[in-house]
């Protein structure tokens, strides 16, 4: 196995562990025994268990971040309209659906998480803020509160992913996207600044 997929491979085990029991159970012996390996090879890839944490918490931080830059590219190929933002939603819930480990990491951060994850989500929740606050006054100039109400859509949005997350069964895309539909309504102050 070469030095790059035996890396992966600890961070997978790691991953793993953690999305099952949280940060605390991922101890050097459990993700060695677990993957096969002698433990001095997680010190040689990471240098030690902080490293290890940081290096996973940054991987799933970039998938994380390069499905939303996905998403966020298609609606700008889309031809506008009420239903961008509840076809965004439902992109960022496909992405979910496809890596639900690396999503459940930062919607349900886990026990013992360290200082770096709570730092890149909340380096995410600006960035995710921003880009609603920017897609609200582009389809709404005359919005009274941009930031306030983008942040009360990432509040929502947050808690229908930790329930797609947490219950799929009850919470299913279609439910979902009937209700971030039923709620894309037009905004107070957006009739008239949308010429209505």
């Amino acid at each position: 196995m070469t030095a790059e997929a035996r890396r992966r491979q600890i961070l997978d085990v790691t991953h793993a562990i953690v999305d099952a029991e949280g940060f605390h159970a991922a101890t050097p012996n459990r993700i060695a025994s677990e993957a096969g390996i002698n433990r001095s090879l997680i010190y040689q890839q990471f240098g030690d268990p902080a490293g290890l944490f940081v290096a996973l918490i940054d991987r799933e931080v970039a998938r994380a971040g390069a499905q939303f830059a996905e998403v966020i590219a298609a609606g700008a190929d889309s031809a506008g309209g009420d239903g961008d933002l509840v076809d965004r939603f439902d992109s960022v819930v496909q992405a979910a659906d496809a890596h639900p480990a690396t999503w459940r990491l930062f919607l349900f951060p886990p026990q013992g998480a360290p200082p770096e994850l709570h730092q890149r989500l909340g380096q995410a929740q600006e960035i995710v803020r921003a880009y609603l606050a920017g897609e609200l006054l582009r389809s709404y100039p005359d919005l009274p509160d941009p930031d306030y109400t983008a942040r009360v859509l990432q509040a929502a949005a947050r808690e229908l992913l930790q329930l797609r997350l947490s219950d799929p069964a009850a919470a299913t895309r279609e439910r979902l996207h009937a209700l971030a539909r039923s709620l894309a309504l037009p905004l107070p102050g957006a009739v008239t600044a949308r010429g209505q």
